[in-house]
């Protein structure tokens, strides 16, 4: 007897936008808050200023690696979305948010040691201590909120992250002011009071998030037990481990190009700073669509539906939302780089940064499409192979082949910034074909089972 399937649900481009605008928002938010606490405590000083992005800078990207991994619960929820094993996701998303947090710490203890290695002033060191000792008690609540947002992700019922994401840019950005300034006889906290800012803001969203899911019915704690709990937690871990080093390696990516780029002139390094900012934006929209993407690949899979139609439409809804985004950067540039500059910036560094992200603009594109390739193949649970091709694609073609075309030939500090878009653009080649390639193979097995 052959055994019974759902029927496949109809995805449109519609369904899927209606979900991926929430995460999308979510995803902005974060963009948003840090903004937020660099322009609060900047009215400190240029040393406060320094220690706050450079806590912000490490924090975050160990909490973007945790939200990769946690990734995996949308997969596992949305092949067969059911209160229990949302629960039993949502439990041991929890477990394996206080060992990321338990990462982070190491890191933020060791960090002083390295800076004091790397001729870092002594005050600034203890001014990153202070923050980064506060915010990493953001991270917990905010990878609980992400393996909330797996839950309606993998219902496809995204609204309440919206406006739960409004009220956390205005309630940190209240939250800085009040902290950090102070009111009244009260002097503030100082760099300590925008961390703690973003502390009570996590913790009052994952709040709210929870409160929304579980009375909505997604999700039940009731009658859960130890044993299932580890066993989702391993399963998470072994599958989502190879997407946290991915998301790692791609941090370091941009990281080593600009580091790159400041070996060469500080006017090379602001402006692949600004292209990079820009560009964050449009990490933001196509990590939303590829998020969602992924819980629609794994609902698909399970039902037996078409997933190379699915990626296709996907592609599509990435391809014109990075085109349309490119556009309007290439149309309003010095516009766009006036946002990240002063009145009183160099003529000849404004011209370098607008030239630099018009000439970046059109590669807006294949970032967009190998994230959503990335998150297309961990919906059919697919993570160590990309991994391994991205970062050959990252390393061997963007770093390597920048560092060939820079001390090699005539272009110079030039070649670094192609070498990188052509890392992007083999990755999302590449990435693509194992994309497609893997849901053939899902439904030649489809058929052999029936």
């Amino acid at each position: 007897m052959l055994n019974k399937t759902t029927s496949p649900k109809v995805v449109t481009a519609w369904s899927i936008s209606r979900t991926a605008l929430p995460i999308g928002a979510f995803y902005l938010t974060e963009i948003l808050v840090g903004i937020t606490d660099l322009a609060v405590v900047g009215s400190l000083g240029t040393e406060p200023l320094a220690a706050v992005g450079l806590g912000k800078t490490i924090l975050l990207s160990i909490m973007v690696v945790g939200f990769a991994i946690l990734s995996i619960g949308a997969v596992i929820m949305a092949e067969r979305p059911n209160r229990s094993l949302c629960g039993q996701v949502v439990l041991a998303s929890m477990l394996l948010s206080f060992l990321i947090t338990a990462t982070a710490g190491v890191v933020t203890y060791l960090t002083p040691e390295l800076l004091v290695f790397g001729g870092y002033d002594e005050s600034l060191i203890a001014l990153f201590f202070d923050y980064a000792v506060v915010l990493l008690w953001a991270l917990p609540p905010a990878l609980i909120f992400s393996s909330l947002k797996n839950v309606l992700n993998a219902h496809s019922q995204t609204g309440m992250i919206m406006w739960i994401s409004v009220g956390i840019v205005s309630g940190n950005l209240v939250g800085s002011i009040l902290l950090v300034h102070g009111i009244g006889v009260w002097g503030g906290m100082g760099v300590q009071g925008a961390a703690w800012a973003t502390v009570g803001v996590n913790i009052a969203a994952s709040v709210s998030l929870y409160l929304y899911a579980s009375r909505s019915g997604f999700l039940s704690f009731r009658s859960q037990t130890v044993r299932p709990v580890l066993e989702r937690a391993s399963e998470i871990a072994s599958i989502g481990w190879a997407a946290g080093a991915q998301q790692a390696l791609e941090s370091m990516l941009f990281i080593v190009v600009l580091f790159l780029l400041g070996t060469y002139s500080n006017s090379w390094l602001a402006a692949g700073t600004v292209v990079f900012a820009v560009m964050e934006l449009n990490y933001a929209a196509s990590s939303a669509l590829g998020e969602v993407l992924s819980a629609r690949i794994a609902e698909q899979t399970a039902a037996k539906g078409d997933l190379r139609a699915l990626m296709r439409l996907g592609i599509r809804m990435t391809g014109s939302t990075a085109i349309i985004f490119a556009a309007l950067v290439s149309l309003f540039v010095d516009e766009t780089v006036f946002v990240f500059t002063s009145r009183g910036t160099d003529t000849e560094l404004l011209k370098l940064m607008s030239s630099l992200l018009l000439w970046t603009a059109p590669f807006f594109l294949v970032d967009a499409w190998q994230i959503l390739f990335i998150n297309a193949l961990r919906g059919m649970r697919r993570t160590v192979l990309p991994m391994m091709l991205s970062t050959s694609c990252y390393w061997i073609v963007g770093i390597g082949g920048g560092i060939g075309l820079s001390q090699f030939t005539s272009i110079g500090v030039t070649g670094i910034w192609i070498g990188f878009c052509l890392g992007l653009t083999s990755a999302a080649a590449l990435l693509g074909v194992l994309a497609f390639d893997c849901a053939r193979e899902i439904a030649t097995k489809s058929r052999l089972v029936h």
